[in-house]
């Protein structure tokens, strides 16, 4: 372990990539993207997210994984799974883990293309752990395959199984395509290894697309959501959506009453939450830069994406109140800034707040009731909005910004280094 240690650090130090940022986890070196596995275990955070140790490209998936003790500050731990087996031999693809007893399980997708055929097929998987470092998989596996759920699931989009437990039983919400169009399923457990299909949870919508991707649900404060991300295809951006309803237990079915995006920006993807040592809803999301996927590559560094700034989840005045888990600083004027979370209050309407850095800023202003964000990065421009309020939290740092406004949320991958000049006009 120490050894392993020193050698991550020394890979970081060595790195010495300013785009890199400093709050925000990457691995030290390769590709990541969903986050995985998210839970609280043993008096560690624990985050596994798909990986690709040998290059900064999307490729055959591992999953990495890290701890913390604060979701802030994490150590390193190496690849947890990786693909050994004909079931997953094209990847070890996302999932979740729940503690069950004194063991920790984590389910995810076994990815599989036949190497004659190019046929895909996706199933569902178990592994577990009981000491949060070393994984053994279920020499039963796969748990769950394409045959077990519904009539006209596509084997190649069936995948990222979401676990949780209610009322003496465990439950995924696993993704789908289903004749064409995205759908959630239910299935249901005594035990974490044998698995029956339940139902459609909820009756297929426009904002579900072709096909779902890491599906999620949680209860905040007494009320059910549903989130999940959508390839709608036709060239058109893939969302995190969010939908907030009343889960029928007796019908196994969920009620949906509305429907918004979890965040602003498509840069947001693939968003998992887990439930905080005190209770607490917290989600983390992957941060990618859609339109340029593959421009750190493309220009010689080695590491690609990251993981969001973890936010709390509470419920005020009915709507879902996001707030980034670090605490935040008032932004003082003139101050130099470093990578963190700062917080303004009485935005004035007739100002401007430009953040500067060295190779790109980011603008805020306000345009009747909504926020106007403009992104000048070396990538190009880019503009966003947001509903407007007078108090607000923005998180910077190296190639990301993050602006926290009540419900609603922007992330953005920027690849702008050091923002740390704030100006008001």
């Amino acid at each position: 372990m120490k050894a392993n240690e020193y050698l991550y650090h020394k890979i970081r130090g060595l790195d010495g990539d300013s785009f890199r940022p400093k709050e925000h986890f990457t691995a030290p070196v390769g590709w990541i993207n969903d986050p995985n596995g998210l839970v609280y275990y043993k008096g560690w955070y624990h985050l596994f997210c798909q990986y690709n140790p040998y290059g900064p490209k999307w490729d055959t998936m591992h999953w990495y994984h890290a701890r913390s003790k604060d979701l802030l500050h994490w150590e390193d731990l190496g690849v947890a799974l990786m693909p050994e087996h004909d079931y997953e031999r094209s990847g070890v693809f996302s999932g979740s883990a729940i503690v069950k007893g004194d063991r920790l399980y984590l389910l995810y997708t076994g990815h599989a293309v036949d190497p004659d055929s190019q046929k895909v097929v996706e199933s569902q998987c178990v592994a577990w752990s009981d000491d949060g470092l070393n994984f053994e998989k279920y020499e039963q596996n796969p748990v769950l395959t394409p045959v077990d759920g519904p009539a006209g699931l596509e084997e190649a989009n069936f995948r990222d199984p979401k676990v949780f437990e209610h009322d003496g039983k465990y439950y995924i919400v696993v993704a789908a395509g289903v004749a064409g169009h995205g759908e959630v399923l239910l299935f249901e457990s005594a035990d974490l290894l044998k698995w029956s299909y339940v139902s459609s949870l909820m009756p297929q919508s426009d904002f579900m697309g072709k096909v779902t991707e890491c599906p999620d649900f949680f209860t905040v404060d007494g009320q059910d959501y549903l989130a999940f991300s959508t390839i709608y295809g036709e060239g058109k951006p893939s969302l995190v959506n969010l939908v907030k309803g009343k889960m029928d237990w007796e019908k196994h079915k969920f009620l949906p009453e509305s429907h918004q995006l979890i965040d602003e920006s498509p840069d947001f993807y693939a968003s998992q939450s887990l439930e905080g040592k005190n209770g607490e809803r917290i989600v983390i999301p992957w941060l990618r830069s859609v339109d340029y996927t593959d421009f750190l590559a493309d220009t010689g560094h080695e590491w690609n994406g990251m993981m969001g700034m973890p936010r709390v989840l509470t419920v005020k005045n009915g709507e879902l109140d996001q707030a980034p888990i670090q605490a935040a600083k008032p932004l003082e004027p003139e101050a130099v800034l470093e990578a963190g979370t700062y917080r303004i209050t009485n935005f004035d309407a007739d100002k401007r707040l430009i953040l500067v850095g060295y190779n790109g800023r980011v603008q805020i202003s306000q345009a009747g009731d909504q926020f106007e964000i403009e992104v000048l990065s070396p990538v190009g421009d880019k503009r966003y909005q947001l509903p407007a309020r007078a108090d607000f939290e923005i998180t910077i740092d190296n190639s990301v910004f993050e602006m926290f406004a009540g419900s609603h949320t922007l992330s953005v991958f920027t690849f702008i280094k050091d923002l740390k000049q704030a100006i008001w006009e």
